[in-house]
């Protein structure tokens, strides 16, 4: 097994007529009975894990581990037109899992899920069907196009996507925009389940027709882990905006058995209150979990990072209330961290990598929103592969970043 590790609603047919224009588009998720249990045995995967707390981890997991695994070649070998479902190549298939594993270590679980070998080829059958059909079911009829019925079983107990594969249809899912029964993010929350182990996937490309993917989520479940007790998406950490859900805009939080009938969700930044409203819920999707979209929450790289607190209230789990509360800060990964060190009992040296060309020092004395920045009256040294300034303490600033003008 190789590691990456940084230190630091059911059955819904969509018409291809419905989806014309657009460049993707999901179902609703598919829904787990008490049957859907058990496990599939496969290859090992390659392990992914961040230290959440330390923002240089979380952005070199992003470049290392979440770009590694897009513009992979699909090495199709299937056809449409003969109903050939084929196979993609290894590479595609790895990548696929590795951007859930991501996903996964990005919310504090164990990025460990595998592949299983015979759940691959029924999702590639499943994912064929899609393609050649235009639409997604969970229950395709035995007169849809390249019909099987190794893929109608994949389709029943897979995240399914049409415009999209492989690792783009695992963002779609994280995402899960649409209507109807993805306001309740059963995409996300099967993908995002603690005690799964196992998966299957296929793929189809877009050449010559619809891009579609088929992600088995159901049945390949193990011991739940021991942490973290609760999951949530954004989760609390350090979070690239890329991988926020720009489209769909929701976020949510999950809790094993726990009721959220009464919950209240207040969100704050920079001690300004953030509306939002709750998404009807649903549950039957991995673990239950309450929904909701906050408004004004930006959809491009941030100038600087951008600190979002959560309360999530009045949570029941074994019958007694409870309240969860956390941080969560969209970076732009492209922008580096600052190191900040006293360097005497008046000085402090402030040092940041001098690939960071383009961004300027600021400062401000207060973390209110209402305090201005302002550029820091000084020019730094290059000193190896960083730059370093020296600030007086005494000038009563202390808050910096860097930002582009």
């Amino acid at each position: 097994m190789k590691k990456w590790t940084l230190a630091s609603a059911l059955g819904c047919i969509l018409p291809l007529n419905s989806i014309i224009g657009f460049a993707q588009e999901l179902g609703p998720p598919p829904m787990a009975d008490s049957n859907d249990l058990g496990s599939a045995t496969g290859p090992a995967a390659e392990l992914v894990a961040v230290n959440l707390n330390d923002r240089t981890a979380v952005v070199q997991l992003y470049q290392a581990t979440y770009l590694a695994s897009q513009g992979v070649a699909s090495g199709w070998n299937g056809n449409r037109g003969t109903c050939t479902a084929g196979s993609t190549s290894q590479a595609y298939a790895d990548a696929t899992i590795l951007r859930v594993n991501y996903y996964r270590a990005m919310a504090g679980l164990p990025g460990d899920v595998v592949l299983s070998n015979a759940w691959n080829a029924k999702a590639q059958q499943a994912a064929l069907m899609m393609s050649a059909q235009g639409s997604l079911s969970h229950s395709p009829d035995t007169n849809w196009s390249c019909y099987t019925a190794g893929g109608a079983e994949a389709a029943g107990k897979s995240n399914l996507a049409l415009g999209a594969d492989a690792a783009a249809a695992i963002d779609l899912y994280m995402d899960d925009p649409g209507s109807g029964g993805n306001a309740a993010a059963g995409h996300r929350r099967w993908i995002l389940y603690p005690p799964t182990k196992i998966m299957g996937t296929g793929s189809i490309p877009s050449s010559g027709g619809w891009a579609a993917n088929d992600l088995w989520v159901i049945g390949g479940s193990g011991s739940r882990p021991s942490q973290p007790a609760w999951v949530a998406w954004p989760p609390p950490t350090f979070v690239p905006w890329q991988i926020m859900p720009r489209s769909s805009s929701r976020w949510s939080f999950s809790f094993p058995g726990a009721s959220f009938t009464g919950t209240a969700v207040f969100m704050r930044q920079n001690r300004t209150n953030v509306p939002l409203s709750l998404e009807a819920q649903a549950q039957g999707y991995g673990d239950n979990t309450i929904v909701w979209v906050p408004q004004g929450i930006p959809t491009t790289a941030p100038s600087a990072d951008s600190v979002y607190s959560v309360t999530v209230s009045n949570v029941l789990v074994s019958g007694q209330s409870r309240a969860f509360t956390y941080n969560v800060t969209i970076i732009d990964p492209d922008i580096p961290a600052l190191s900040i060190r006293v360097a005497s009992s008046n000085m402090m040296a402030i040092t940041w990598p001098s690939s960071s060309a383009g961004y300027s020092l600021q400062q401000r004395a207060s973390a209110a929103g209402s305090a201005a920045w302002t550029n820091v009256s000084v020019t730094p040294q290059l000193i190896s592969n960083n730059y370093a300034a020296s600030i007086s303490i005494s000038s009563g600033q202390r808050y910096y970043r860097l930002t582009k003008p």
